[in-house]
């Protein structure tokens, strides 16, 4: 038990990458692109994000990953059996490459660019971790992924994309 709570707590701690602010999903999405119309020989291409756009975009996009990760911490810190806490991490790793795909499609801002390059570099190689602790065949397989996955958090990153987007710490929600 002990075992899953420090695992589980320093996986939320690295996480990093989402805020304890919340996003309301009924808003309205900022506009992405550049209002330019296409012509025939030149295609409109997407503007960069302001940083304002940036900064909603940034915590939308992460919400559903840090929600997956809380929820697998609580599970594993309420005593849940392995195999849920399995099934939860299978659903960390579907929002891991879900907002990874969204973090890769969105154009940010210049001082965003390299850090999240970075942030996405990491996040590769935990997903496998994360697919792997979602199919573990049983309780030590998957705190080895689950442990492997917290390794490679990409948290030192995310807080530098928070600072470059003026967004505070990330706190646990």
């Amino acid at each position: 038990m002990r075992r899953w709570t420090a695992v589980l707590t320093l996986i939320v701690l690295l996480a990093g990458c989402g805020g304890g602010e919340q996003v309301d999903p009924q808003a309205p999405a900022p506009v992405w692109q550049s209002a330019a119309p296409a012509t025939p020989a030149t295609p409109a291409t997407p503007a960069a994000l302001t940083p304002a756009e940036a900064k909603s975009r940034y915590l939308a996009i992460v919400a559903p990953y840090n929600t997956a990760l809380e929820e697998l911490e609580d599970a594993a810190n309420a005593g849940k059996p392995w195999r849920t806490v399995r099934r939860l991490a299978a659903d960390v790793a579907r929002t891991n490459a879900a907002h990874a795909v969204e973090l890769r499609e969105t154009l940010w801002p210049a001082e965003v660019r390299a850090p999240m390059g970075a942030l996405l570099k990491e996040n590769d190689v935990a997903l496998r971790h994360w697919r792997r602790a979602g199919e573990a065949a049983d309780a030590d397989a998957l705190m080895r992924e689950i442990r492997a996955a917290a390794a490679r958090s990409g948290a030192r990153e995310a807080g530098k994309i928070r600072t470059a987007l003026g967004l505070p710490a990330y706190r646990e929600g």
